[in-house]
């Protein structure tokens, strides 16, 4: 009798065993306290979920390549991370399962999360990733210096013209470098739409030489070369921009919420004196929004209970998140929870942000943002000039998007 028991417990694992679907999601691998996290989300699935096992499989190194040779190979996970940076590249080569069905069928309020973010992860009118979190850029500014001298501290309605003056006023006053910035096409976006541009045209052309994009473009550079009021990290000792601003060489900076992480484990002196305001605006008001979705394997055997798993990542797991790593939340719901004053101007933001993605003809845009932003660097030490390097841009740029 006692030998039956035991076999039929045995046989009763077994066939439980058996039953289990697996699922492997995977990302880049995070810092120690997002790993520590992702992982805690992994558990409580698994501990709640007991006919689905989830296995966290990070792939290290150029993630985006390692997957589209994981998928080639027919290895690739059944969840993973998708960057809005290259998202249309996968979108386009038929990699990401469509999730309108799912969304329809379970009701799943995808209303709850930033439009912007949905758009993000949008291609042909269908959505292929559900936002895990998302980043938005902010100006930064040092309390401190601004009391040292005198000048009104940015608010988050300054124009491009309230945003100079004041930044002219520190260095009138003694502040020899007041604003940190980058050398980076995405930095620049925000101006250009803020200025009433446009990326590409309607045939997916350029559209920075256009002279609304070419405005905006001009008055980043002047920020740097005519009224030399900011410089690149390097020319202050730093290695990026959040480290200038921690180590106070600097009044303001534009960065997201990466940088907030930074200074309060690195520089937490300097925490109390920031503030942190929406970008200064013109035309329209506008900032960069970087995010990476959840997005399910095409080919994955799995399908529900890949979905399943989805649902819960940008739930309870978005939650788990914030909560532990300090990211900002994709559903609207979640936001309204979260009570961190220093993020109050990123998540203003989302409501207009411009996702970090540039429609071209072969989805690819990597090749022209290297060429763009090395251009950007010799016009911040002014080796050539703008009217040069928009002509270099317009004669190569469909060559430098194309397949």
């Amino acid at each position: 009798m006692r030998n039956l028991v035991i076999f039929l417990v045995v046989l009763l694992f077994g066939v439980s065993v058996m039953g289990m679907v697996e699922v492997k999601i995977s990302g880049w691998p995070g810092n120690p306290i997002e790993e520590g996290v992702i992982k805690s989300i992994v558990e409580k699935f698994n501990e709640t979920h007991p006919d689905i096992h989830v296995e966290w499989a990070p792939i290290p190194g150029d993630f985006r390549q390692m997957l589209i040779t994981q998928f080639s190979a027919g290895t690739a996970p059944d969840i993973f991370y998708v960057d809005t940076f290259w998202f249309e590249e996968l979108a386009r080569q038929n990699m990401l399962l469509p999730l309108d069905l799912f969304i329809t069928k379970d009701k799943f309020d995808i209303d709850d999360f930033y439009s912007s973010l949905v758009d993000a992860f949008t291609y042909k009118g269908r959505i292929y990733g559900i936002p895990k979190d998302f980043s938005t850029l902010a100006l930064y500014y040092n309390k401190e210096i601004f009391d040292k001298y005198g000048v009104a501290y940015p608010t988050s309605n300054d124009t491009w013209f309230d945003f100079l003056d004041k930044a002219l006023q520190l260095k009138r006053k003694g502040m020899e470098t007041p604003l940190v910035l980058a050398a980076d096409f995405n930095r620049v976006i925000p101006f250009i739409i803020a200025a009433n541009g446009r990326l590409v045209t309607d045939d997916l052309n350029t559209g920075i030489i256009e002279s609304n994009s070419r405005f905006a473009l001009k008055f980043y550079l002047d920020l740097v070369n005519k009224y030399k009021v900011a410089q690149e990290p390097a020319n202050l000792g730093a290695g990026w921009i959040g480290e200038a601003f921690g180590k106070g060489a600097v009044a303001m900076a534009m960065t997201g919420p990466w940088t907030l992480g930074y200074i309060r484990g690195q520089y937490p002196d300097i925490v109390a004196k920031t503030g942190i305001v929406e970008l200064p605006h013109l035309i329209n008001k506008a900032t960069m929004v970087y995010a990476v979705s959840w997005s399910i394997n095409r080919n994955t055997k799995n399908r529900e209970a890949a979905w399943e798993v989805v649902k819960f990542l940008t739930n309870e797991g978005q939650k788990m998140f914030v909560e532990g790593a300090g990211v900002l939340a994709s559903r609207k719901s979640i936001a309204t929870s979260d009570t961190d004053p220093m993020k109050k101007a990123f998540y203003d933001g989302a409501t207009y942000a411009i996702p970090w993605r540039v429609p071209t003809p072969s989805g690819i845009f990597s090749k022209a943002n290297d060429q763009i932003n090395s251009k950007l660097k010799d016009l911040f030490y002014e080796k050539i000039t703008l009217d040069q390097a928009l002509n270099e841009i317009a004669e190569n740029y469909l060559s430098w998007v194309s397949e």
